[in-house]
């Protein structure tokens, strides 16, 4: 069961941590109370200690693992654990150890959105009207929680490629010199220079102490990876590892990711310049065009091109530049 007494100190924590109040006497007892839940026999007999304003920090570990937000994102883990497009192996992309983890920050800022925007109201005289923003806001961060991992993997094709591409220039330097596939590998794995490379490597070291064979742990990673390239990595490395030549096998599958690339940009060269001029040229001279022939005849006068120039270069603009930036990127990577 929730504590009201708990979340009302969270949001006395809150504001204070953003400077909008200071803690008083009563709130740092009952985060001393929070943390000394049940004391020693030996210490019931001692002094009560006061608690210092700097000392508030060491606080708020108790106060965001409790209940509220654990439960909540074990919660959000559950329900979303069969959806097809929300990945574990996303997660752990982006750098956390579970979903549940993950879930943790989204309800955080769930929560943040919601107190931040109740304040917005309380200052605007319309509390109503924040909070309903406040959850709005909530439920928009939560749906995009669902869909980042998988976005960002998407728009980050290029930087996993170039990754890729160091790996193999490491893996054939050093298969050349003489190293064996597992010495590469275990190189590999302790270098955060090989980014999601490293990541996996780690999986298939992780498999092979387990007890899988290396080719065990290779088929394990190819089936396990989110990421089309990499599957291509595994599946040259296991080639390499059963016939020989590996080396050889990776200088082969690094010319041919390099050439795959420059023949994709020589491609798009064409189509994206034609998209830019349509692009702007509709979304941007047309309306603006059309607006202010709009605002000459109905005799707005000088503050109707005012407000055309206000929505074309603050909202229309803006817009079209981020989804063809998304557009370019993608199509060249």
């Amino acid at each position: 069961m929730i504590n009201l007494k708990n979340i009302y100190i969270k949001i006395r924590l809150f504001l204070h941590n953003i400077g909008l109040i200071t803690l008083d006497t009563a709130t740092l007892k009952e985060l001393k109370k929070i943390e000394v839940s049940k004391p020693k026999f030996q210490e019931a007999y001692t002094e009560p200690v006061e608690i210092e304003p700097e000392n508030i920090e060491e606080y708020e570990r108790i106060l965001f693992e409790e209940e509220l937000i654990a439960k909540s994102a074990e919660s959000l883990s559950q329900a979303l654990r069969n959806v097809r497009i929300f990945s574990r192996n996303l997660i752990r992309y982006l750098g956390y150890e579970n979903e549940v983890e993950y879930f943790k920050r989204v309800v955080l800022y769930m929560f943040l959105s919601i107190f931040g925007f109740i304040i917005l109201g309380i200052l605007s005289k319309n509390i109503i009207g924040g909070f309903i923003k406040g959850i709005v806001g909530a439920v928009i961060i939560l749906v995009g929680s669902i869909f980042y991992p998988r976005l960002k993997l998407m728009l980050f094709k290029g930087e996993i490629k170039l990754q890729i591409l160091f790996t193999l220039v490491f893996m054939i330097s050093l298969l050349r010199a003489g190293a064996s596939l597992p010495e590469v590998l275990n190189h590999i794995s302790k270098s955060r220079e090989f980014g999601i490379v490293a990541y996996e490597i780690r999986q298939v070291l992780r498999d092979v102490n387990s007890g899988y064979s290396m080719l065990e742990a290779l088929e394990r990673a190819k089936i396990r990876t989110e990421i089309p390239l990499m599957i291509v990595f595994f599946d040259q490395i296991i080639a390499g590892y059963n016939k020989g030549n590996l080396s050889l096998l990776l200088e082969k599958l690094y010319e041919e990711i390099v050439r795959s690339s420059l023949a994709k940009l020589d491609s798009s060269k064409f189509m994206i310049q034609n998209l830019g001029n349509l692009t702007f040229g509709i979304g941007l001279i047309i309306p603006f065009s059309g607006m202010i022939l709009s605002g000459m005849i109905s005799n707005q006068g000088f503050p109707g091109i005012l407000n055309t120039l206000d929505l074309l270069m603050t909202k229309i603009g803006p817009m079209l530049a981020l989804f063809f930036g998304i557009f370019v990127k993608m199509k060249i990577e």
